[in-house]
């Protein structure tokens, strides 16, 4: 008997119709075995969602549609079953774990009641039957207080929790197979540890299979047994694990290794994947990243590559690997990479003493003061001319609240910004906004932060309007063109608009847009979170060189471990809305002194073998703010905690001239 529980043949999902149809997913076949963990992994935009929801059969009306292929789940052919079999399929046979869960869930009705409406439709529950069902899965998805849970709304949920009720969620109906669409992508380090583990755990106890969808080669190197690499709709190559990080084969997945950053690569640039996919409403006749590849010749640009067995569980999809193909003698390797010097640091530039930021709650009909949100508590940062400080932590330490109060776009509630020499908290209107050309933002969310009915061009000179930058329109629009130019893009782009880019290109014009009134620090807000590895390293590269060209100085706000060791000079661990821990990023990421540095550096997930840490296991979820614990804030969740933790907030602890520590253990 076989033991394949998942069949995927030939499909071909398109969206639209006639000659401009997108085919999101172009002739994709795959196997999943019974208990197994198959990934999907590439870039945004290659199709790998669309698989899933293709599996699913939940694509878009009218213009989604599966033409050609076959999908079979234990033997039975899910594209012949009429609509009212499926929805048995979906939830129960078939669960799926969607990319966001905030828009996923119903904010009007509790998650007690959205994991019911499953129990209900697939094992035919109610009454006492139903609720203690609902309590069973919140309990074996890890949410303390199931009881009292079960009656929240997911806006009363972190992050993690929400993610974790998706998962009771698709649990609810007992699942043969769990599709996993991109499920830890927006989360912390230590709360994707504690998914992932989850799901892990989830597997060995209820022997389901899964469908892993994901662009993080670290989540691939810890959770797969199988994985295959899609590229623009189609496979490009399939391995198991062991095999694929060993050595892979194709010239794209070659190209996302050399991609990734790290601390032994601060001295060069990242390697870059050139040009962008190609559109899919295209009709190849050709290898599809025969453009963007260091050892395509000839042969790639005019032919289609078959499918080559490489053996049982290999395969690939290149004319390198075709006996049949006379190749040239050309041996593209890994190439060294540009080097870029070390950004020289001068005198200080930023000096932050004792900044608080205390939002007031209101409460009552007359809004009386009831307590306060301790959002930035007594913090010190300093930043050189020319050096980066990555300020990292779980989200609602407190990091984003720093930056924008530094920028003064929040007033902070005591504590002193020297900027330059200059008390920035004592300014006001005018003399305010003349500095603030010194001292610009990159947000986190590109699109978000620009006015979708301005041209780039508008976007970028509205800054340079307010700060007198230019002498006049024409000069503005030569300066722009500049600018663009610096970043990446191109002169033409001027004229288009936000919604015609891709996000990296997105997050290049927020640099120029930064960029343009010639700034001394920028605050980088999670400039890289939303992006694909072969996109985030031509972004990272781009600010390395524009920081050795130009001098600048960054405040790096980021919970990526990896971008810190590759881009930042020094790092500030913050939790709670204080700095736990400060140093030098070699000595901090590789000696972490404080408990909480210990846990976010071990959750990381690694590629290489050789540098995986034990993983350090963080019970709940960050405190709230506005009540944050008597003693050390770490103390509920400290593997390490003591009985003086509990009484005192720890004393900052020098360790040498650049690294100290708030913690008792060093104390």
């Amino acid at each position: 008997m076989s033991d394949i529980l998942l069949e995927v043949k030939n499909l071909t999902t398109e969206l639209g119709e006639g000659p401009g149809a997108v085919r999101a997913v172009d002739n994709v076949s795959f196997t999943i075995h019974k208990g197994e963990t198959f990934a999907l992994l590439g870039e945004s935009g290659c199709g790998k969602s669309m698989t899933a929801l293709s599996i699913m059969r939940l694509l878009p009306k009218p213009a989604g549609n599966i033409t050609t292929g076959e999908i079979r789940l234990a033997g039975q052919d899910l594209l012949h079953l009429p609509e009212m079999a499926m929805r048995g399929i979906r939830g129960g046979k078939i669960g799926m774990i969607f990319q966001e869960p905030m828009t996923s869930l119903n904010p009007v009705l509790t998650v007690g009641r959205q994991i019911g409406e499953s129990l209900q439709l697939h094992k035919g529950l109610s009454g006492k039957a139903l609720t203690d069902r609902v309590r069973e899965l919140l309990d074996a998805v890890g949410i303390p207080d199931s009881a009292r849970r079960m009656n929240e709304y997911p806006h009363q949920l972190s992050g993690g929790m929400k993610q974790r009720v998706m998962i009771a969620m698709a649990l609810a109906g007992e699942p043969e197979l769990l599709i996993a669409d991109e499920p830890t992508t927006a989360l912390d380090v230590t709360i994707q540890a504690q998914v992932l583990e989850l799901l892990q755990k989830l597997q060995q106890d209820t022997g389901m299979a899964m469908l892993l969808i994901t662009h993080d080669l670290g989540v691939v190197a810890n959770m797969v047994d199988r994985l295959g690499v899609m590229y623009a709709g189609e496979i490009v190559e399939t391995a198991c694990r062991e095999d694929f990080f060993a050595a892979p084969q194709h010239p794209y997945s070659q190209k996302l290794f050399q991609s990734l950053p790290d601390m032994n690569k601060r001295d060069q640039a990242l390697t870059q994947i050139p040009g962008t996919v190609p559109p899919l409403s295209e009709r190849f006749s050709h290898c599809r990243f025969a453009e963007r590849c260091d050892f395509a010749w000839a042969h790639c640009r005019d032919h289609i590559p078959a499918w080559t067995e490489l053996d049982k569980e290999r395969g690939v999809r290149c004319f390198l690997h075709q006996d049949d193909i006379e190749k040239p003698v050309k041996d593209a390797g890994q190439r060294a990479n540009t080097r870029i010097p070390a950004s020289h640091t001068g005198d200080t530039l930023l000096n932050v003493k004792s900044l608080k930021m205390h939002f007031p709650i209101h409460k009552g009909v007359f809004r009386r003061v009831a307590g306060y949100v301790y959002a930035v508590d007594d913090v010190d940062l300093s930043i050189a001319e020319g050096e980066t400080l990555a300020l990292v932590g779980e989200s609602g330490c407190g990091k984003t609240t720093v930056g924008k109060a530094i920028l003064q776009l929040l007033r902070p509630t005591s504590g002193g910004v020297d900027f330059a020499g200059t008390e920035l908290t004592q300014l006001k209107g005018e003399a305010l906004r003349q500095r603030r050309s010194d001292f610009q933002i990159i947000f986190q969310d590109p699109f978000s932060s620009m006015n979708p009915r301005m041209r780039v061009g508008e976007i970028i000179e509205e800054g340079m309007v307010a700060q007198g930058v230019g002498e006049n329109a024409q000069e503005r629009q030569r300066l722009i063109s500049e600018m663009l130019e610096k970043v990446g893009l191109r002169p033409e782009h001027i004229r288009r608009y936000p919604h015609e880019f891709s996000g990296g290109q997105r997050q290049r014009i927020c640099v120029a847009r930064a960029l343009a009134v010639q700034p001394k620090l920028i605050v980088c807000d999670e400039p890289t979170s939303a992006l694909d590895v072969s996109v985030q390293a031509q972004i990272l590269n781009l600010l390395k060189q524009l920081q050795h060209d130009l001098g600048l100085a960054y405040l790096f706000i980021t919970h990526n471990l990896s971008v810190v060791g590759y881009l930042a000079d020094r790092v500030a661990v913050m939790y709670l809305g204080r700095v736990v821990e400060e140093g030098p990023v070699e000595e901090v990421l590789n000696n972490p002194q404080h408990p909480y540095t210990e846990a976010l550096i071990s959750a990381v997930p690694q590629v290489d073998e050789s540098t995986k840490r034990e993983v350090i296991r963080l019970e709940g979820d960050l405190p709230s703010p506005s009540a944050p614990p008597q003693g050390c804030h770490f103390h509920p969740r400290c593997p390490k905690a003591m009985a003086q933790c509990k009484q005192s907030y720890p004393d900052k602890t020098r360790l040498d001239d650049r690294h100290w520590v708030k913690c008792h253990l060093s104390g």
